[in-house]
């Protein structure tokens, strides 16, 4: 009785001229999605590597000049595309992806692709991501809020009861057929995506399977919800009308209203205020150090003594490299201090977002997406920490070559190394997602109880 009433269902759905329209905006849809997140991947990824190469072959043929003036010429440290991003670009374009690298001071990352954009900006990119997150749902909507509601609207329902079939059966065949129609539309998003992916970067990326699942998840929350809501409400016209206000509530109103209570609850420090604190942190010390003066002195006689010497001019090394590499480490500390005291703020921000996620499988499903594709913060975070690393191993070379050099070609400016970034493995972004993973998994169990519960009132 199950396979009857599934093949009956499925003929009714895709007999109905509704669904051919949505079959073919999808298909529009997905084109779109796949050109622009292959224009962004492709034009991105060529744009920043030859970047990369073009600032750092700059740096290493400057010519002969001091050490320390040839280190202040820098070059820029690119994040590259994230291997996933032609799926989700995330928060790239608001985060920037260039950090500059030159003595003294942590580079800001710059060149923010939203700046440059028009307001139209504020309404995403529309990539294979968005599809999934704000349209797809609305196809399942359209598809499955009139399942069981038109039964009662035709007053059909006592047929198929009376026909013999069990209120498992026939609860059992409608939701089978709405996911086999909801799998058939997911499956062609996620063989574009697939296509895209081996387009792009042609290999399969391991994260993609995790990504595949994960929309799956999403595929299989939405049908439970919108099949139980049309039992429930027994009215076509309710029935969407609740959806509807479901996805507009949890697409909009909550991403916005848990942004704003997060901002509120742990509020971030100004950029004023943090410049202060680092400069009077830098110049005062901390925890009883001293003055710069005070420092610097105590490095002085400390160098004289190492090298068994009575005065600055008899030391057999130039000591201003000595005193900056000293105070790069100090400085660093600092910084370090600082910087981690933003990034900690942060993800108490993004956890409290993410436990209001609870009330949207929308802004839970977009965390993941973010985690799964290495367009998130904490991957911007990490390549914020691997640029710093390597602007301070900068410095070390060059002020090592300082103090015995007063003067260095290209053949040095060569044995400063290019800088390199790899986002997080697998591993690493899996368990950045487990908060959102954990989130979905308490969807569907919400929805598994509102299945019981419309089941129960499958009744006439």
């Amino acid at each position: 009785m199950i396979r009857i009433i599934f093949r009956k269902e499925l003929k009714e759905i895709f007999r109905t001229a509704k669904l051919s329209w949505m079959i073919i905006g999808l298909l529009v849809l997905t084109a779109l999605s796949v050109y622009n997140g292959y224009t962004y991947y492709t034009t991105h990824s060529q744009l920043l590597q030859e970047s990369q190469a073009t600032t750092y072959q700059q740096f290493i043929s400057q010519g002969n000049k001091n050490p320390h003036l040839g280190a202040h010429f820098g070059f820029y440290a690119y994040k590259p595309t994230a291997d996933l991003a032609m799926i989700d670009n995330g928060i790239e374009d608001y985060t920037g992806n260039s950090f500059y690298l030159e003595p003294h001071k942590r580079g800001i990352i710059k060149f923010r692709e939203v700046t440059d954009a028009t307001s139209l900006k504020s309404f995403g990119f529309f990539n294979i991501a968005y599809l999934i997150q704000f349209i797809f749902p609305l196809f399942v909507f359209l598809i499955c809020h009139n399942i069981f509601s038109k039964e009662w609207e035709n007053g059909t329902i006592k047929m198929l009861l009376g026909a013999g079939a069990g209120k498992f059966q026939l609860y059992a065949g409608k939701l089978l057929a709405c996911m086999a129609v909801i799998f058939m539309i997911a499956g062609i998003i996620i063989l574009a995506a697939f296509i895209l992916m081996v387009a792009c970067t042609s290999t399969i990326l391991p994260g993609f399977t995790i990504y595949a699942a994960g929309v799956c998840i999403f595929a299989v929350i939405m049908t439970s919800i919108a099949v139980s809501v049309s039992l429930i409400t027994r009215s076509a016209t309710l029935s969407l009308v609740i959806l509807s206000g479901f996805w507009l509530t949890g697409v909009f109103l909550i991403p916005r209203l848990s942004a704003e209570i997060s901002r509120h609850a742990y509020p971030a420090i100004t950029s004023v205020e943090f410049e202060e604190n680092i400069f009077r942190e830098m110049q005062y010390g901390v925890n009883g150090e001293g003055h710069k003066d005070e420092r610097r002195e105590k490095l002085l006689q400390r160098t004289l003594a190492e090298y068994h010497v009575d005065s600055i001019q008899q030391l057999p090394v130039f000591f201003i490299p000595i005193t900056i590499e000293y105070f790069e480490e100090s400085d660093g500390k600092v910084m370090d201090r600082a910087y981690t005291a933003i990034e900690n703020n942060q993800a108490k921000q993004d956890a409290m977002v993410r436990m209001l996620a609870l009330f949207s499988p929308f802004l839970a499903f977009r965390d993941f997406s973010m985690h799964m594709t290495a367009t998130d913060m904490n991957t911007h975070n990490d390549f914020a920490e691997k640029a710093e690393m390597h602007r301070r191993k900068m410095g070390v070379i060059v002020d090592d070559f300082y103090q015995h050099h007063v003067e260095a070609t290209n053949d040095f400016w060569k044995t400063v190394p290019q800088f390199s970034y790899q986002p997080p493995g697998i591993a690493r972004r899996v368990t950045a997602a487990s908060g959102a993973l954990t989130i979905l998994g308490c969807w569907i169990l919400a929805a598994i109880g509102l299945m019981f519960f419309s089941y129960r009132k499958l009744s006439v």
